[in-house]
């Protein structure tokens, strides 16, 4: 009898052996650890991208507390880029804006996936995302084809004006193809929304960015800037800003500027055609170039929905301007 008790103990052991290894793995599958990646920018008080720095070089915050660098790269990454042109420019910009696109498209590589939109009253995407350059061509041709906005009708010494609201001529006989109606809308914000939408469904190993080229106006949008940063934050998305026709006291308040220092990207107010060109080079550059810090956050959310972390990162070394998002959400 004792050989079967021995072996009854021995089955009942290793059946209690297996119960617990499944329990164990089940444990490991359900754990949640989350890498954090902060793709992060680093410029000198001239505007020069800093290189060569190394993971020693970058200390990482959440919430305020400090966290261990586990990945590190410098590596540069293709890109997914939405560019976003508003057509509701001024004559004299919009036209610039005209002749500088094919210096746009030749800002890009051929391991970079393009997408075109364009807004003023309503917002349309032109091309979605892809690498043929000539679909990419096709797109902005259409933009060249735009009849810019015609200045508003001024009245001669003497006459009697008709009725007009914020110095738009409101009559209806303003003859076809110029701006009349009593509200003006700029949908920059539904624009970027729904960039932000279609670069959420991009490859993770591409760097997800918006070049947007605006006036920076938001004026009768579905989607709040609030509504519209969340968004992005959510798809890991990076804003280059290329303002025009914004005066130069307006610049730090313009939506244009937060929208980039929120998300981690950079901001350009000029007026030039050859300005115009640099930045284009310039963000595309900025974009593909960065330092890339992976961190494992341990931060549990407190409840069934997700919470706002905030992202602080610093360098050892001294005069350096650091650009990165603002923070993430974390997701139950």
């Amino acid at each position: 009898m004792r050989p079967k008790s021995r072996t009854l103990r021995n089955l009942l052991l290793i059946v209690l052996l297996a119960v617990t290894s499944l329990a164990a793995q089940d444990y490991q599958i359900r754990t949640r650890v989350d890498l954090v990646v902060v793709p992060v920018s680093v410029k000198t008080s001239e505007d020069r991208l800093v290189a060569g720095l190394q993971k020693e070089d970058f200390q990482i915050y959440e919430n305020g507390a400090v966290q261990t660098i586990a990945n590190f790269t410098a590596e540069p990454v293709p890109l997914s880029a939405a560019i976003i042109i508003d057509t509701g420019l001024g004559a004299k910009s919009f036209v610039k804006v005209q002749k500088t696109l094919p210096a746009l498209a030749g800002s890009f590589s051929e391991f970079d996936e393009v997408a075109v939109y364009r807004y003023d009253n309503y917002v349309t995407k032109i091309v979605d995302f892809t690498k043929d350059r000539d679909e990419i061509g096709k797109a902005f041709d259409q933009i060249k084809e735009i009849e810019p906005l015609s200045p508003p009708i001024m009245s001669a010494p003497f006459t009697t004006p008709g009725p007009v609201i914020n110095g738009w001529p409101i009559a209806p006989s303003i003859e076809a193809g110029r701006r009349t109606g009593i509200k003006d809308t700029k949908m920059l914000n539904d624009a970027v929304f729904m960039a932000a939408n279609d670069l959420a469904d991009r490859p993770k190993d591409r760097r997800r960015v918006v070049i947007v080229v605006s006036d920076g106006r938001t004026e009768g949008n579905e989607h709040s800037y609030e509504q519209t940063l969340t968004r992005l934050l959510e798809a890991d998305v990076q804003v280059y800003a290329i303002g025009m026709d914004v005066a130069f006291l307006a610049r730090k308040t313009s939506v244009l500027d937060d929208y980039s220092k929120d998300t981690g990207g950079d901001a350009f107010f000029l007026a030039s055609t050859d300005a115009l060109e640099r930045a284009y080079a310039h963000s595309s550059e900025e974009a593909r170039n960065q330092y890339v810090l992976g961190y494992f956050s341990s931060n549990k959310t407190p409840g069934p929905l997700p919470i706002f972390r905030q992202i602080a990162v610093k360098t050892t070394r001294p005069g350096y301007d650091v650009r990165h998002r603002q923070g993430y959400y974390q997701y139950p």
